[in-house]
């Protein structure tokens, strides 16, 4: 059941009154106290509805990290990799001025490959993977984030030349196996520095590199990076992966069995209006706001993997690249009375007798900059 508008009025007086208990409280919150005051009998789901149309709370809604994602699957050795690039600036005049190092990683075998880079340039990144594929392996296809030093037309020529294709991730978890194995390195070299007394690692890196790659990995059922080869590769997915899921689908039987199998729900509907979280990255972020202020349009959604995705598109129509998880994306409600925020009136005009102004909105792109009646203009 709606709100009606002295349910709302109540809501918004307490909730912006700075000396009310229940002044910017979340959902939970406001409805214990709105239930202990006992003016107005208001359940949480209309709690909710109300929160959401109010933007200093969906901007700030508490983000969900950590969910089900879909799983990258690559059936052989150097058929994908992960890249990324470790930040080692602090520690640059101990290693010669090495400000990065190139973390590679083979997704099937996990197998590490890493070099130094003094710059993160596109020559730089260049020569660095000239490094790695002279060890004789590279990848068909290469995966990074969307940093300048992967994305741009220089790396583009050679990765082509040297016939890799490239693709960017578009969520938040970017490079994911590459992070991984930039923290298991991280880690082994802070544990060295330690012990050494010295920031020095650029002597030991491929030291270091050889030793993870030679450890037991438990993704990899105990089997090291460095023992797998393309002679291997049958033995090796079947004793990694396919046993493996064997016995995680063995242990949820039980599960499935005392409880419907039913697929997940879809959250959004076609055409929902919604902001995305800040973690995917893909925006430009206001101060610490953690969804961004433009709004968008659910036009499409699927399972992928049993996960429900959604597909989105701008005001304006174009398509956003990426899929989004449900978990990425919040509802708002909007209609033809919602007020707009200003943030620039820019030009003036006079159009048959009608004074209008260019007006930049708050927090929207500039594509979106549009001319309104000046008398539509109001100060809130």
């Amino acid at each position: 059941m709606a709100l009606t508008e002295e349910q709302r009025g109540y809501l918004e007086s307490i909730w912006t009154n700075v000396k009310h208990t229940a002044a910017f409280s979340g959902p939970y919150k406001l409805y214990q106290i709105v239930k202990k005051e006992g003016k107005h009998k208001i359940g949480l789901k209309g709690i909710r509805e109300f929160l959401s149309d109010l933007e200093p709370y969906s901007l700030q809604k508490r983000v969900q990290r950590k969910f089900p994602r879909r799983h990258i699957l690559t059936d052989s050795i150097d058929t994908i990799w992960d890249g990324d690039l470790q930040d080692v600036r602090n520690i640059s005049k101990d290693n010669e001025g090495v400000q990065y190092i190139l973390v590679l990683q083979d997704i099937f075998s996990r197998y590490l490959f890493t070099a130094p880079l003094k710059q993160k340039t596109a020559t730089k990144m260049i020569e660095a993977l000239k490094t790695i594929f002279a060890s004789g392996r590279k990848p068909e296809v290469l995966r990074t984030d969307k940093g300048k030093e992967f994305k741009n037309r220089w790396v583009a020529s050679f990765l082509k030349d040297e016939d890799v294709h490239q693709i960017f991730t578009e969520n938040e978890t970017k490079s994911n196996f590459a992070e991984r194995s930039i923290q298991n390195l991280e880690n082994r070299l802070h544990r060295m520095f330690t012990h050494n007394q010295s920031y020095e690692f650029l002597s030991k890196l491929q030291s270091v590199t050889d030793n993870i790659n030679n450890t037991p990995s438990r993704p990899l059922g105990g089997i090291t990076p460095a023992s797998v080869t393309k002679k291997n590769v049958e033995e090796v997915r079947y004793s990694a992966y396919l046993q493996r899921n064997k016995k995680k689908s063995a242990v949820s039987k039980k599960l499935r069995n005392t409880k419907k199998d039913r697929k997940k729900p879809f959250k959004f509907k076609l055409n929902d209006k919604v902001r995305i979280s800040h973690l995917r990255r893909l925006f430009q972020r206001e101060y610490d706001q953690k969804w961004t202020g433009e709004i968008f349009k659910v036009t499409g959604r699927y399972r992928s993997q049993g996960l429900p995705v959604y597909k989105l598109k701008d005001f304006a129509g174009e398509p956003i690249l990426g899929t989004f998880y449900a978990q990425e994306l919040q509802k708002v409600r909007t209609d033809d009375n919602s007020i707009w925020k200003i943030d620039k009136i820019l030009q003036e005009r006079k159009r048959k007798g009608t004074v209008e102004v260019l007006v930049s909105w708050h927090q929207w792109p500039a594509k979106f900059n549009s001319w309104i009646k000046k008398s539509d203009v109001k100060e809130v």
